[in-house]
């Protein structure tokens, strides 16, 4: 069984667990994590809720449309990149999306661009293939 002690680290001059295991000839140290703040986890998640009706909008204009998604595609399978930005701007939503596709599918990546707090972007990857 491993005995428990406080190690000196040489380094940092502060102590910390450590263990020694009876088969191995140096200490185990186990690492001390800081005190979580979830502030910032908070503000990122509020943040990130006001993206998500833009993107449901673009999900619903997919889902109830086919003559929409069948035209995205299109455009994406011919390289319109103009037209594939068009077709989702055409949707109504306020934060548009960086737009990449491949023969698999697309993906929307939605931030708030240059506005403050610069803390988050949700990402929708959708197959086609």
């Amino acid at each position: 069984m491993a005995t428990m002690y406080q190690a000196l680290y040489y380094h940092r001059n502060t102590t910390t667990s450590a263990a020694f295991h009876p088969y191995l000839h140096y200490p185990i140290y186990f690492r001390e994590f800081p005190e979580v703040n979830p502030a910032k986890l908070m503000d990122s998640a509020k943040d990130t809720l006001t993206l998500l009706p833009d993107v449901e909008a673009c999900l619903n204009q997919l889902v109830n449309s086919p003559d929409f998604s069948k035209n995205l595609m299109s455009a994406a399978q011919l390289s319109k990149t103009a037209t594939v930005e068009q077709l989702i701007k055409s949707i109504g939503i306020k934060e548009i999306p960086k737009i990449s596709y491949n023969p698999d599918g697309i993906t929307l990546n939605f931030d708030h661009k240059n506005k403050p707090p610069h803390c988050c972007y949700l990402s929708v990857q959708l197959r086609w293939r």
